[in-house]
């Protein structure tokens, strides 16, 4: 058995009038300079700032990773996790991001944090490249609290009681005996998500484009 691939969804942007035939001239005679000279910028600026950029980006991690020991005391105190490196993710990343990977037995939870976002992908040590979204996954394990305001809208200050309610299920759902229903089952929920939504942009007038 193995983990089926997620659908994605991109959305058309209708242009219903060509541009004039000398818009288009222009725009094939300038471009092709421009983008030699954006890769020109682009690789003189890593070559003189790269390591600045690596050092910054480095920096963050390591105050991101520090607040994730703070905020979630408990799963290092009691369920002996450790901060892994991250594979598979953008260094420097982008948008002045951070990544923190987590291991907690078999489990595995990314933490991402980014111009104000904040979320975390889980999976499991058996595929290892196959990340879900935490509530895409933890939805079919307990049940939000809905009482509370913002409960489905968590940030890393109010995230433990979410996380702490559902590590266990968390910890048996991607075992070496269980991570590939569970995995596949978010993927299901995903893209059944995915072609409601397609089917409503349809009935719109929009035909989007699935991969």
């Amino acid at each position: 058995m193995s983990i089926e691939k997620k659908r994605n969804l991109l959305i058309p942007l209708n242009n219903p009038r060509r541009p004039a035939l000398w818009v288009r001239i222009v725009i094939a005679t300038v471009r092709p300079p421009l983008l030699v000279l954006g890769f020109i910028i682009g690789n003189l600026y890593k070559l003189c700032f790269g390591w600045l950029d690596k050092r910054m980006a480095r920096r963050e991690e390591q105050r991101f990773a520090e607040e994730i020991r703070i905020h979630l005391a408990f799963l290092f105190s009691e369920h002996g996790a450790q901060v892994i490196p991250n594979e598979g993710v953008p260094f420097p990343p982008s948008f002045d991001g951070a990544y923190v990977t987590v291991a907690v037995g078999d489990l595995r939870l990314r933490f991402v944090r980014g111009r104000g976002d904040f979320s975390v992908g889980v999976t499991s040590a058996f595929a290892p490249n196959d990340w879900e979204g935490f509530r895409l996954v933890a939805d079919g394990l307990g049940k939000w609290d809905t009482s509370k305001p913002g409960d489905r809208h968590y940030s890393l200050e109010t995230f433990e009681p979410i996380l702490r309610s559902r590590l266990g299920y968390l910890q048996e759902a991607l075992s070496k005996d269980r991570f590939e229903t569970t995995l596949n089952n978010a993927v299901k929920t995903h893209n059944n998500s995915v072609d409601e939504y397609a089917a409503t942009l349809r009935q719109s007038g929009i035909i989007p484009k699935l991969f």
